[in-house]
């Protein structure tokens, strides 16, 4: 997926300084998957699409294309990773590489308005040779156009699609899905290791609610897709969160991690919903969310203590990568079900309509 964040904040985006670097059609074992983008300059790189020698080649060709003699301002690689690159991964990679200019605005300022909403907007782009196009749309809209390969199921599962008017013919449709953030996480407490967790994910396409009613407690700058919210009644937030949220519960009251944790049960649509603490503090809890009337099955629903099994250490680094593994992990498991999902529902579909 790409973090559209970090490229769009580029000031002098479409100034002719920067190129775009996609990957497209990606087969077998490849460094990144299909719709991973960077951006490269003359002096800069912004983000990744997997290091080694692919991304080498196309930082090289990309500032090929900023040359002033060059003649055009795209261009297409089709990389077989073994034989081409010397990469033991093997696989096959198309990387899509454009310089943006002024001519670039509309597609780019249509772009800023989808992630502010991105409920249902697909981006789409059509690679015709050296002629590349892009444009937003909303996924309702595919329907009898050129892009209805374009699933809801696909969409929902988070996968890019595409269509190819032959195999390795360098013409072909990509649908994507525009989303501001991979998903969106809530962390209750500014303590040592909120500031450890939030500092490790940040990094990644997540929208991250940061929550504490202690002002103090908070560094000075975040990254972009970090809110920090201070307030007196952190209960509110709960119920603003959005649907299918992941709760991460650890402030530096007990009480309050508790009165957390039951609102968040209320909802009954969290994610994931971990609370910090040891195994005496699980029981001890449990035992007073049973009292208030929770079930054993509602009581499942909690992650106490936190963060993958075995690593057993306690600093809050140590637990902010652990914790950072487990929510990962459980995330990638979400979207294979999805995906496993979709790809029954489009078998059912070719079956139909056969």
């Amino acid at each position: 997926m790409t973090n559209w964040t970090a490229i769009l904040q580029q000031d002098d985006l479409t100034s002719g300084n920067w190129v775009l670097v996609t990957v497209g059609i990606a087969r077998g074992s490849t460094p990144r998957e299909s719709g991973t983008r960077m951006l490269v300059s003359s002096e800069q790189i912004v983000g990744t699409i997997g290091g080694g020698q692919l991304e080498c080649r196309a930082i090289e060709v990309a500032r090929k294309l900023l040359q002033p003699q060059a003649t055009s301002k795209t261009e297409l690689l089709q990389l077989p990773l073994g034989p081409e690159l010397l990469q033991c991964c093997g696989g096959y990679a198309e990387l899509m590489l454009e310089r943006l200019t002024a001519s670039d605005h509309s597609w780019l300022d249509d772009l800023k308005t989808a992630l502010s909403a991105p409920e249902d907007h697909v981006f789409l782009t059509d690679w015709q040779g050296s002629e590349v196009s892009h444009e937003t749309a909303r996924l309702s809209d595919l329907e009898d156009t050129s892009w209805s390969f374009y699933r809801p199921e696909e969409f929902a599962a988070q996968n890019v699609a595409f269509a190819e008017l032959e195999k390795y013919s360098g013409h072909f449709q990509m649908a994507e899905p525009i989303q501001a953030a991979a998903f969106n996480l809530y962390v209750f407490g500014a303590g040592h290791v909120g500031r450890a967790i939030v500092q490790t994910l940040a990094p990644l396409p997540i929208k991250i609610s940061w929550i504490d009613p202690r002002a103090e407690e908070f560094p000075a700058t975040t990254l972009r897709n970090v809110e920090k919210i201070v307030t007196e009644d952190p209960l509110e937030e709960v119920h603003k969160a959005a649907s299918s949220g992941y709760f991460l519960v650890m402030t530096h009251s007990h009480q309050l991690d508790f009165d957390l944790t039951a609102e968040i049960l209320q909802r009954r649509d969290a994610a994931y919903l971990g609370l910090i603490g040891s195994k005496t503090k699980r029981n001890r809890f449990f035992k007073r969310f049973e009292a208030a009337g929770f079930t054993k099955f509602d009581l499942e629903r909690i992650t106490c203590p936190i963060g993958i099994a075995g690593t057993g250490g306690k600093h809050p680094s140590e637990i902010a990568i652990s914790v950072a593994a487990e929510i990962l992990q459980l995330r990638q498991r979400h979207l294979e079900s999805l995906t496993r999902q979709a790809n029954d529902s489009l078998s059912r579909l070719s079956v139909v309509n056969r």
